[in-house]
Parts: C-alpha cells; structure tokens; sequence
C-alpha cells in the first residue's frame, strides 16, 4: 500500500489573499449579479484577507444618518460620505459609517486615505475592533480625524493626530455634548 508524501496545509495556506485592484474587481463583478445570493454580505479586506462584517440594525443606520445630516449643517454635501469605502494600502479597504473629505472625490474611484479628513464608525456592537484594528490601520493611513460612536457607553470616542500608525490625542465626549467638527468653526451632538 503506498502513502500520500502530502503534508497537511497550515491556515495560512488554506486562506485566499488579494490585493486591493482584486477586491475591488470582484466587488464590482458581485453588484453586477442578478442573484442576490451577497446581498447580506458585507466584507472588508484586512491586510489582503477578506472578514465578514455583520450588517447595520436599526439603531446604527439611524445614529449613522444623523451624524451625516447634522454634519451638513456645518460642511458642503460634497465632502460628507456615508458607507465608504478607504482604500489604506497594504491591501487593506475598510468601509467606514460617515466621512468628511478634505475635498469632494472626483470621478467613480475607490477614495484614498489621503482624501478624508475625518472617518466616523458608529460602533453599537463592534467597539473591540473599532478602538484597535480600525484606529491603527486609520492612524497609519495618516487619516488626521477618527471617531468612534460608542452606542453602548454613550459616548464619542475623538482620536487625532496619527504619528507612526496610532493616533496622539485621544478624549471622549458623552452624548449630547458638542464635538468640535475638524475644518470647521463648528460642533454637533451625537446621540
């Protein structure tokens, strides 16, 4: 009887690795289906690797739409955007709730860290991975503006600053306080 010289695959063989010009080719290949069958799906690729995010209930899409609307109070449409995607190199796109764009985006492209000011996540069940993997990988983008909305805690969680991947100035604000809006003589209420 003879045996398999085949040795058993480690995790890091098993799983599937892209690049950005990758994800965003099969993103686009994925809206172009007719069957539905990701509509419930949404994913980010995180250094090349593709993680399952889990969609928005209620509560998030309301306190993502209110910061959006209160923000336009305060800045041109053009430079607010909700549900956008960052592309942050190292083949990492994050989808973000709200942004606020240093100038408005030109043409139909997957913007660039170098184009927003602010990223907002509104965190009603993923503030673990908001406050590190995401403020990193924001911080190292060189993004000069990230705020957590903790739905949990009732507050905001305001980082700036970003030097060498993490950012240098952090408080938090409680709901319903004024958050200073970068770029801006302004402030809103998140709540």
């Amino acid at each position: 009887m003879m045996t398999s010289a085949v040795s058993p695959r480690t995790d890091r063989q098993a799983k599937a690795r892209f690049t950005i010009a990758e994800f965003v080719r099969m993103a686009e290949f994925v809206r172009m289906g007719e069957s539905g069958a990701f509509d419930d799906i949404r994913i980010e690729l995180v250094d090349g690797e593709l993680e399952r995010m889990d969609l928005p209930l209620a509560s998030h899409a309301a306190r993502q739409a209110k910061i959006g609307i209160r923000l336009s109070g305060l800045l041109p449409e053009a430079r607010i955007m909700g549900g956008v995607a960052v592309d942050l190199g190292n083949d990492t796109v994050l989808g973000c709730d709200v942004a606020v764009l240093r100038e408005p985006v030109e043409g139909n492209r997957l913007p660039v860290a170098a184009d927003f000011l602010l990223v907002i996540e509104v965190a009603e069940t993923s503030v673990a991975r908001d406050t590190t993997m995401k403020r990193f990988a924001y911080g190292r983008g060189g993004i000069p503006h990230y705020w957590v909305v903790d739905g949990a805690r009732s507050v905001v969680h305001i980082y700036a600053s970003p030097v060498e991947g993490d950012y240098t100035r952090f408080h938090s604000v409680g709901f319903g306080e004024p958050v200073a809006v970068p770029d801006t003589d302004g402030t809103i209420t998140i709540d």
